[in-house]
């Protein structure tokens, strides 16, 4: 059936919902303060095109349900928690789940969505080139680190991350007609890995590298041998500086991880103490002042590791949660082909090459952000979850995506 062509003021509608999304793309790389007004501005154009009449409606995905009962153990959480006020503002933040549907809805047309990529890795290139040059001029080597404009090495690693699995999945997979991605996708690459080896970040190295182990097995395994000796060749070229911070994450008597292995031991003391629904959402520094263990020295406001941190704050209930959470964004971002698809234009109908890209990268992302999760408390940043939230539900639109 032939969709009803769109009134005037619908088609206004839409297209400016499009363009909200192409420029909450583009702030993807920066800091949480366009991104946040990128997401409010893209999801309230969204909301209304699904709410006027005749137009179409919220795009189901197998996050649906998960997303839901994450928001229910935020609340519990909160009910239950030491301190309401200061839990109940972060229930908040199970609302940017829906930027996957949000993401999907607009990545139906293909066009939209390369558009969104193309400004995103555009802006991308400017934000990094601004943070390597303010990494040089605060001295370039440890313990300056490149921040970027979000502020903080961690989640900057955590944005390089996901840039660089982009890039990954555009070079090894797109081709054809696409050859200008790919050149752009590896200009890119080139800018953002100094970028990400100067955060000094070694959950987003691990997590990088993790990432690009799943797009390689899943577009050519016969090089993940490759891959391996690649990262063992790096590892010895890299200068001094760098190749101590990244054997450090082997030591277990080096300071950090001495201090992030008694920080975690808190928060299992929390868990054991309210093990059902946790302590609650707000910041955590006045109770690890409480459960700080002998020989602790840092102070912080969470626990430095997603399953720790869920279990501490959300007991039980989070636990369970956050397992059908992950199942849920893993199946989303691997969902096949629906059963229907709209009729070819001419010729050929083939799956799209760009498409596949898009969709490794979403799960090479989502792999390197769960593994990087292990050593941070990455699912508490909202420029993290978002940037994933818009690879997933991209990611599900690009299954029916045609090279036609």
């Amino acid at each position: 059936m032939i969709p009803a062509p769109l009134s005037t003021g619908a088609a206004r509608l839409e297209h400016a919902a499009a363009i909200a999304f192409i420029l909450f793309a583009a702030t993807l790389p920066w800091s949480v303060a366009p991104i946040s007004i990128g997401v409010v501005l893209c999801g309230a154009l969204t909301i209304a095109c699904w709410w006027r009449p005749g137009g179409a409606r919220w795009v189901h995905t197998p996050l649906d349900l998960p997303a839901l009962g994450w928001m229910a153990a935020l609340v519990l959480a909160s009910l239950f928690a030491l301190d309401p006020s200061g839990s109940w503002p972060n229930v908040k933040k199970g609302l940017l789940l829906a930027v996957v549907p949000v993401a999907a809805y607009h990545a139906r047309d293909e066009k939209t969505a390369r558009r969104a990529l193309a400004a995103l890795l555009i802006s991308a290139a400017a934000a990094t080139c601004y943070a390597l040059f303010r990494f040089a001029h605060d001295g370039g080597a440890f313990p300056a680190r490149v921040r970027g404009l979000v502020g903080h090495p961690l989640t900057y690693g955590g944005q390089a991350m996901f840039l660089l699995s982009l890039c990954a999945a555009i070079v090894l997979r797109v081709r054809g007609q696409d050859r200008g991605w790919r050149g752009g996708a590896l200009l890119l690459a080139l800018l953002v890995t100094p970028a990400l080896l100067g955060s000094f970040t070694r959950s987003a190295w691990i997590g990088t590298l993790v990432s690009f182990a799943v797009i390689v097995g899943r577009t050519r395994a016969r090089w993940l041998p490759v891959l391996g000796a690649a990262a063992v060749v790096a590892l010895l070229l890299l200068p001094a500086g760098y190749r101590t911070r990244a054997l450090s994450s082997l030591d277990f008597r080096s300071s950090w991880n001495v201090e992030r292995l008694l920080l975690w031991d808190a928060g299992l003391s929390m868990f054991r103490d309210h093990p059902v629904t946790g302590v609650g959402l707000q910041d955590l520094h006045p109770l690890l002042e409480r459960y700080r263990k002998p020989g602790a020295h840092e102070t912080h406001g969470h626990l430095h590791n997603v399953v720790v941190q869920v279990g501490a704050t959300m007991g039980i209930v989070g636990l369970l949660a956050l397992a059908g959470l992950w199942i849920g964004l893993a199946r989303t971002a691997m969902a096949r082909q629906s059963g229907t698809r709209a009729p070819p234009l001419h010729g050929s109908e083939a799956p799209s090459a760009f498409g596949a890209a898009v969709r490794n990268a979403a799960l090479g992302a989502l792999a390197g952000f769960l593994v990087a999760g292990l050593f941070e408390w990455n699912l508490g940043d909202e420029e993290l979850l978002d940037f994933l939230a818009v690879l997933i539900g991209m990611s599900f639109a690009a299954r029916e995506w045609r090279d036609r």
